[in-house]
């Protein structure tokens, strides 16, 4: 049993089966939140792990079963302790976990189906007006987070200070304030809500939204949300072989899905594009094709990049172009069903050898 896991046995009654920790998610923003959620609420219990690893104490609390750690593991775990009492670490630690939260549950819709990225955009101005109003309290709203904080670093005996303020300073934000409290703010709250506001209105601006509306010709929303796509049509008219027949089309492309069960409509856009007739519905099937390739209403496209950087590491860096290609697909459709014995038959029959593969065991 790990240290961490044996000081939480013993101090948490309730105590449930997930990891204390979690490893930081470099892909997905909503894995993060969780891994901050976990490392919050094990704080006491982590610096109480590191002060028994690097300065053998509560030996007595906890036993010496954990007393045999070598020089780099003192080292280590002193340098981590350090870092993680500091008081600075926990205002900033804090301020992220809790101002980020209002994110947590948009980037999940986001990354699920499109019924669920047409709801999250729908909730984004809701979200962006939540921030204005952060912004425009960050006296009151800081305060509550600086409290927070105190209370924090009073259960790990850390000393409440600010950074030292210099006259020249490049690496870190260095306004000037009177006390603990104003400084965190100005350096660190407000240049957050600052930032997090002007991504969300670059990330989601009127563009964007029109590539978004494109997810309102899939049939398992067209079928059940009325979406105006009169602002989509118009900017991409000029791609259409007819536009003025769009209106017509749409009203098949309705009907054809409408007496259907739920589960036989297509819920993304690369399954619509596949079922749409190029003659039938030639207006259509262009907007699908845009919807398919703008990044913005696919989260595949990003889980492409994520799957490549996995697949083609150091370690691969001589692979070609066609195997990559196939791994990479292979790991993105991991979910489709392969039959091996038919792999290994095609394998055979395209590169026969002196060895019989029949006699494989």
């Amino acid at each position: 049993m790990g240290v961490l896991e044996l000081i939480i046995r013993q101090n948490v009654v309730d105590e449930t089966r997930r990891k204390p920790l979690l490893d930081v998610c470099r892909t997905r923003w909503a894995e993060r939140q969780s891994a901050y959620q976990h490392f919050y609420q094990a704080y006491v219990f982590i610096t109480e792990a590191l002060e028994l690893i690097g300065y053998k104490r509560h030996m007595e609390k906890y036993g010496t079963t954990y007393s045999d750690w070598g020089t780099t593991s003192h080292s280590d775990a002193q340098q981590l302790l350090a870092g993680i009492i500091s008081f600075e670490f926990i205002v900033v630690f804090l301020t992220t976990y809790q101002y980020l939260s209002h994110l947590a549950g948009i980037t999940v819709k986001l990354q699920k189906r499109t019924l669920d990225i047409i709801e999250a955009h729908e909730e984004i101005t809701e979200i962006t007006k939540t921030y204005s109003l952060e912004r425009k309290n960050v006296d009151s709203g800081f305060a509550k987070i600086f409290e927070h904080s105190k209370r924090v670093a009073e259960k790990v005996d850390c000393t409440i200070q600010m950074p030292r303020i210099a006259s020249r300073q490049k690496h870190r934000s260095n306004a000037a304030a009177d006390n603990p409290c104003e400084y965190f703010q100005r350096n660190v709250a407000i240049p957050l809500l600052d930032h997090i506001i002007s991504f969300l209105d670059q990330q989601f601006c009127d563009s964007s939204v029109t590539a978004i509306m494109l997810l309102g010709l899939v049939p398992s929303i067209l079928c059940r949300k009325n979406i105006n796509l009169e602002t989509a049509v118009s900017k991409y008219s000029a791609d259409f072989p007819s536009p003025e027949l769009f209106q017509m089309e749409l009203k098949r492309w309705k009907n054809r899905y409408t007496g259907k069960k739920t589960r036989e409509r297509p819920s993304s856009a690369g399954e619509a594009l596949k079922e749409c007739d190029k003659d039938m519905f030639p207006n259509i099937f262009v907007l699908l094709q845009i919807a398919c390739t703008i990044p913005v209403t696919s989260c595949k496209c990003e889980r492409s990049a994520s799957g490549l950087r996995r697949l083609n590491n150091f370690l691969r860096a001589s692979m070609g172009k066609d195997r990559l290609s196939h791994l990479a697909l292979m790991h993105i459709h991991y979910d489709t069903p392969i039959d091996l014995d038919s792999v290994v038959d095609t394998f055979a029959t395209q590169h026969p050898r002196r060895l019989e593969l029949d006699s494989l065991p």
